[in-house]
């Protein structure tokens, strides 16, 4: 079988905990090498995993060997080293957010239109057990209409997952991140909301602040940890969505979608991935079945392989990401913003 060779560009936690052993276990891929600012943590991935150490990004992106590129970099070179990949005929699986700003978004968009590559956000909540039955029992119309949803994503803070698990890390800079716990975390929720029910989201209102993170200055971090956001549908499900860099107890990832027939938790017991309670009816209770890894890096070289289409496409990423903004301008203005115009 033929097999995509795949390159990683930024050598930081997401690739330790996630992307080098996912690339190295995927049955439809092969480890091309890795590039990172800091040439010794390239070696160590190829040294480990294998492929080679490239003398930097654009050095993998020149190799005609090379099919695909996962970039997880800080988020202010998502965009740039995406367009660039595009550019050279690369396929691109890019962490989320896919840009730090809606232009460098859509430069993606345009940039694929005239790639032999595709665009893929890593968007690994879309592979989860949960959500892929969630979405098939809403989509059978077995729940009926959703009516209501509520749903968190909180876990103690970036500097503790970081690389160098400090308050320097570059998820507390507002230039290199953007909107802190609202594109880094509200990304996620924004994308598989909208996934599962298969419309956009309308309109947002928003409270978002600094409450407790610093930076390594000492002085509150220029990034939002913590917002709380009221969301609406087109057809009018409502919901919250509450986001949260300060869970000091560990990591919380949950969804209730409140439903004409019953009602669906996602990931809301530690040890039960679905809950799907019936009006009337029985309880039934879905545990985690066991996946190799994400799924993501999965679907992306798979894509490749196969040719196309994208497991994630750049479009609806894009529609993530105006979510997002528009929650920062309701917080920022503290008025209701509709996303008619972004």
């Amino acid at each position: 079988m033929k097999k995509a060779r795949i390159g990683i560009i930024g050598c930081g936690q997401i690739v330790k905990i996630r992307h080098a052993h996912e690339l190295a276990e995927c049955a439809w891929a092969e480890t091309a090498g890795y590039s990172d600012f800091v040439p010794e943590r390239a070696q160590a991935f190829a040294s480990q995993y294998g492929g080679r150490a490239y003398d930097g990004y654009q050095d993998m992106l020149r190799d005609p060997e090379v099919d695909g590129v996962v970039i997880c970099t800080a988020n202010n070179a998502h965009a740039p080293m995406s367009v660039e990949a595009l550019h050279a005929g690369k396929s691109v699986l890019c962490e989320k957010p896919m840009a730090s700003g809606l232009a460098g978004a859509e430069a993606i968009l345009e940039a694929e239109r005239g790639s032999s590559g595709f665009f893929m956000a890593a968007h690994n909540q879309r592979f989860t057990m949960a959500h892929r039955k969630a979405k098939a029992l809403l989509e059978s119309g077995a729940m009926g209409r959703v009516l209501s949803f509520r749903c968190t994503l909180a876990h103690p803070g970036p500097e503790r997952f970081s690389v160098n698990r400090t308050n320097s890390c570059w998820y507390l800079n507002k230039a290199s991140s953007g909107l802190g716990c609202i594109s880094d975390l509200g990304i996620h929720k924004c994308d598989i909301l909208m996934h599962l029910l298969g419309e956009p989201l309308a309109r947002v209102a928003a409270i978002a602040g600094t409450r407790d993170k610093r930076d390594e200055t000492g002085s509150l971090a220029q990034v939002y940890d913590n917002a709380v956001c009221v969301l609406e549908t087109p057809s009018g499900v409502m919901g919250t969505l509450n986001l949260s860099y300060t869970n000091y107890s560990g990591m919380e990832n949950t969804t209730v979608y409140y439903c004409e027939k019953g009602v669906l938790r996602c990931h809301y017991y530690p040890d039960c991935a679905l809950e799907v309670v019936m009006d009337g009816a029985e309880t039934v209770r879905y545990f985690d079945v066991p996946q190799p890894g994400s799924g993501v890096m999965d679907a992306f070289a798979r894509a490749i392989v196969e040719g196309g289409p994208s497991p994630v496409p750049a479009g609806e990423a894009l529609r993530a990401m105006r979510t997002v903004f528009a929650i920062e301008e309701a917080a920022r203005t503290q008025k209701m913003v509709s996303l008619d115009g972004m």
